[in-house]
């Protein structure tokens, strides 16, 4: 079977076209963080388009997806293999078997949408069709296999506060319907009123964002005053038994120098490299002032007699006394314990035998001295709708991300991970205060913006009020089930449209 691609020059049969739909894919990282050049996907994406609305074969829908998927799978998250070479590269050996996973992983994820879009009559019920059903793959990935909501499409505005707003109101799902929506309107421009009507949405969606950010008050928690300690210790070292002492040493001084007002010190994930219980070790009295609070990362003692710990958040006071904690939920796969561990004969990545416990869920945390927060460890930020208490009489005035990004080196991965907790900020109208082993720390605000922040691979201190929130926002009130309702609807509707000609 032969398309005639109006981007290109002659027919392609299907192989060369699938080939140069993974390249698009290949190149369509360059919209995500640190590049945000969004200008790619819009002409990667309309070109996808354009094919799945031409074509006639179920199977060759699927495919040319699945390629273009595969292709921005392997750029987008190939930062990732940056962890398989710590440790002497002694699991550099995953590092094909990997890629090959993640093109796989992310294929499926645009190839099924386009699968279930094939059984929609061709032109706008089509196009409409792919973007709801794409953006419902988008909430299962969330989920599914534990779930991995890694660049989604909505995430490429991370770098503009204007459109970011919307995700106030829709969420970084419904901020990737409209963006996508948008995008391949390009490949229908026979028809003009889709994109007409795109662009208007759009327009409106900008303004009401800059409406948003003019008329916001910036203010600040009354007596709260924070230092945020980025030690950025290499992770080669950061579990090294001999550098152990010269770490904690490192993180106490960038305390308690000149922390006469500070009232809240916050240490990156795992900053502590020993296990805690009730008692701290009482070098950290020195970290903080009196009265004052010291929140970090370290790992708790769940049961001594079985070895179970807990990869947690500590509030440890000026004596050393832990007085509260909230235990990391969403454990990493093969990071933080192994799947099917009696099947597959790997071990972790991080350098402890046992696997973690898993906590029992996200909830309120009271702080001394400071509004109740949301407690996060790495990557538990980038869950939408899964950072804050599900009790909304329990809502957080804050959320602390304490987090471990040095194995993944000067890549994009911890670009694309704070890009994420500005997109739960605006979300939730909540201020993130973000501490990272290695960068990149930050304080931003509940609209997005950074208000502070220190950069990759340097090693200093974040000194800064703490941002009041926002009112709560019709996404942290409502959450997905607006959107994943109107989806449902949509795709019942396009449903109705079916192919006439069958393949």
């Amino acid at each position: 079977m032969k398309i005639n691609l109006s981007f290109l020059s002659h027919p392609l049969p299907f192989w060369k076209t699938s080939f140069v739909l993974f390249l698009c894919g290949l190149i369509s990282f360059l919209g995500f963080a640190p590049y945000f050049c969004f200008p790619i996907c819009l002409m990667t994406f309309a070109g996808l388009m354009y094919v799945l609305n031409q074509c006639d074969s179920k199977k060759h829908s699927f495919f040319y997806a699945f390629f273009f998927g595969a292709g921005l799978g392997i750029t987008s998250l190939s930062w990732i293999c940056q962890a398989l070479m710590i440790d002497g590269g002694k699991f550099a050996f995953l590092i094909p078997v990997s890629l090959i996973g993640f093109g796989i992983f992310m294929g499926l994820f645009f190839a099924c949408p386009a699968l279930c879009a094939s059984f929609t009559k061709k032109g706008v019920w089509r196009w409409l069709a792919f973007c709801c059903w794409f953006v419902l793959f988008e909430w299962i990935r969330s989920w599914f296999l534990t779930g991995f909501p890694w660049n989604l499409i909505g995430s490429i505005w991370t770098n503009y506060p204007v459109v970011l707003q919307s995700a106030a109101v829709f969420g970084v799902y419904g901020l990737s319907l409209i963006t996508l929506l948008f995008f391949t309107s390009f490949a229908l421009l026979p028809y003009k009123k889709p994109l007409i009507i795109c662009s208007i949405i759009c327009l409106c969606l900008i303004s009401g964002g800059a409406i948003r950010l003019y008329q916001h008050i910036s203010e600040n928690v009354i007596g709260v005053h924070l230092r945020i300690v980025q030690p950025n210790i290499p992770q080669t070292l950061k579990w090294n038994i001999q550098k152990a002492e010269e770490n904690i040493d490192t993180l106490i001084r960038l305390s308690a120098n000149n922390n006469d007002n500070i009232t809240h010190v916050v240490w990156p994930e795992s900053a502590i490299p020993y296990r805690i219980e009730t008692v701290a070790d009482l070098r950290l009295m020195s970290a903080v002032r009196q009265g004052a609070t010291l929140i970090t990362g370290g790992l708790r003692v769940v049961n001594r007699e079985q070895k179970m710990l807990a990869n947690s958040v500590f509030l440890i006071n000026d004596m050393a006394s832990v007085v509260g904690y909230a235990d990391k939920s969403h454990l990493v796969p093969f990071g933080e314990y192994v799947p099917l561990r009696n099947v597959l004969p790997i071990n972790k990545i991080v350098p402890i035998s046992a696997d973690f416990v898993s906590g029992q869920g996200i909830k309120t945390t009271t702080i001394p001295k400071a509004p109740p927060a949301s407690l996060l460890v790495c990557y538990e930020i980038i869950f939408p709708g899964e950072v804050t208490d599900n009790n909304k009489k329990r809502r957080p005035q804050w959320i602390v991300n304490v987090t471990n990004d040095g194995w993944y080196g000067d890549s994009a991965g911890p670009h694309q991970h704070l890009g994420m907790a500005q997109m739960r900020a605006v979300e939730e109208g909540l201020p993130v205060i973000r501490s990272a082993n290695t960068g990149i720390s930050a304080v931003i605000s509940p609209y997005g913006t950074i208000l502070k922040q220190l950069p990759l691979n340097t090693q200093g201190i974040i000194d800064s009020e703490l941002p009041r929130a926002a009112e709560q926002t019709i996404y942290a009130r409502y959450g997905n089930k607006p959107l994943l309702a109107f989806l449902i609807i949509a795709i019942l509707f396009c449903c109705t449209q079916r192919n006439k000609k069958s393949v």
